[in-house]
């Protein structure tokens, strides 16, 4: 499979988990056949770059390509100043958080909140995109906020518009949390809206 610049031994994927993928896990993972294992999300607050916490997870010794690190914020600015620290530190892919739906992340307009505000997710794909113009950037989202406001058609054409090479879609809202079945309808409607590769992410 061709997947942003790189060739895929499959089309599977181990989405990103906070807590869950950790370098050794997507190594164990990689190993046992997944194409790619996204990073935990790294925070976009550059005061926390020199962190341990954050050293352990720009940390890609022995990883497989590609290296895709997912990062997380609200702040265009901060967002691209994220993804240049993770380029220059080994990341080969860059993975923009808008899916997170813990109310810590919400709560600070990260993560699924986004979604509530599309003038704000074009600001932030576009200035990611033009910080590190040899990397591919990607997108993981939600259906949407809620049952009443499922914008993921809208910001799957954003995302393509802002440069964006392919995007995640986990089959929920943000209200949804990981309960009830996972809307792979929902999915197929936005795969048939754009050109770049849309991935199925719930249940699996």
């Amino acid at each position: 499979m061709q997947f942003a610049g790189f060739t895929l031994r499959n089309n599977l994927f181990v989405a990103p988990m906070a807590g869950v993928t950790d370098r050794p896990f997507r190594q164990l993972c990689k190993k046992l056949g997944a194409g790619v294992a996204v990073s935990e999300m790294v925070t976009s607050n550059s005061l926390l770059y020199g962190s341990e916490k954050t050293r352990r997870r720009a940390d890609h010794t022995g990883e497989v390509d590609p290296i895709s690190v997912q990062i997380a914020g609200a702040d265009p600015a901060m967002m691209a100043e994220a993804a240049k620290y993770n380029a220059d530190n080994g990341a080969q892919i860059i993975d923009i958080n808008m899916g997170c739906p813990a109310k810590k992340v919400c709560n600070v307009m990260a993560g699924s909140a986004l979604m509530q505000d599309e003038p704000l997710v074009a600001r932030i794909l576009e200035a990611v995109v033009k910080a590190v113009p040899d990397t591919p950037v990607t997108l993981k989202f939600r259906t949407g906020w809620n049952r009443a406001n499922k914008n993921a058609p809208t910001i799957a054409r954003i995302a393509e518009a802002s440069g964006i090479r392919a995007i995640a879609i986990h089959g929920r809202t943000r209200a949804d949390q990981y309960m009830g079945e996972a809307e792979y309808d929902t999915i197929a409607h936005v795969k048939t809206l754009v050109s770049i590769p849309v991935i199925a992410n719930g249940d699996i």
